[in-house]
């Protein structure tokens, strides 16, 4: 290897790892967080963004978003574990929602509960959007009904449907 070969390989190695500081650096202060309100039937949760199960993916005209929730309180993850909300954002349309809530019905056992727009009505409104750098902030209404499911919401019995309602407001990070 040449002098300038040389010279030329430690300038190109120098940039690398500048540029690789300079993006871990801005993942590392961009935020996911954000709160999903919840009420089912009679009984309304507030429940924490689970950042690390929540993302988005697509470009600026068109997004999958999924707000994945879990309970920060042992007494509400005692009776609920888990929410997931997912719908595609074109422009500033929620189109084709979808939910999933997983609640605990004894001590070991649980109740699988799904709802999308074309089963039990799920509609998402979302009163705003915006894409910034990599962090998306959406912010939203949910109402619907949900349905048992044995086979993870592939089909729905609404034939004791509990309904469902609520609003969010989340920062997601792209897809990891």
């Amino acid at each position: 290897m040449t002098a300038f070969s040389s010279f030329c390989f430690r300038r190109n190695l120098v940039a690398l790892c500048f540029g690789s500081s300079l993006f871990a650096a801005s993942i590392a202060t961009a935020k996911e967080d954000g709160l999903i309100t919840l009420t089912l039937a009679d009984q309304t949760l507030e429940l924490p963004l689970s950042a690390g199960h929540s993302d988005w993916t697509g470009t600026q005209g068109f997004i999958r978003v999924s707000i994945f929730s879990r309970p920060s309180d042992l007494e509400t993850w005692e009776r609920f574990q888990s929410l997931r909300l997912a719908f595609d954002l074109l422009r500033n349309s929620a189109q084709l929602p979808e939910m999933s809530l997983l609640r605990r019905t004894g001590d070991t056992d649980f109740e699988r509960w799904y709802g999308r727009g074309d089963s039990g009505g799920l509609t998402v409104m979302v009163t705003d959007s915006s894409l910034d750098g990599d962090l998306l902030r959406v912010t939203g209404t949910f109402t619907g009904t949900l349905g048992q499911s044995g086979d993870f919401g592939r089909t729905i019995d609404l034939s004791a449907p509990m309904p469902v309602s609520g609003d969010f407001s989340v920062t997601l990070l792209p897809i990891r």
